[in-house]
Formats: C-alpha cells, sequence, structure tokens
C-alpha cells in the first residue's frame, strides 16, 4: 500500500507540472521559463494542496 501511495502521488506530481507548463494558459517568454518552471515544479511538489486551495482560489480571484 506504500509503494501505491508514493506511485500516486509522483504521477500527481507529474502531472500536475505537465498541466502547468503546457496547458493552463501561461504566455511564456524566453526568460520567464527560468522562473515558470521552477514554480511550476514546486508546485508539483506540494499538488494535492495546489489543487485543493490553490487552484480554486486562482478561479474565484
Amino acid at each position: 500500500m506504500k509503494n501505491f501511495a508514493w506511485a500516486v502521488y509522483w504521477i500527481g506530481d507529474a502531472a500536475t507540472v505537465i498541466y502547468l507548463t503546457f496547458f493552463d494558459g501561461y504566455n511564456y517568454t524566453w526568460w520567464n521559463w527560468l522562473i515558470a518552471v521552477p514554480v511550476n515544479i514546486f508546485l508539483g511538489f506540494i499538488w494535492p494542496i495546489y489543487w485543493g486551495i490553490l487552484a480554486p482560489l486562482h478561479h474565484y480571484l
């Protein structure tokens, strides 16, 4: 069960990073890849918090 939980966590992490990087509608320029991609990776690590709290707030604000 522990391995299954880790697999779910890492799949959610990868899916969040891919979504935020390519499908969120953020307009990238050559320089903001240096800022946006590390932020997306960080948000991928905290994806339960992102999808539970931050994403709903983002859509309401």
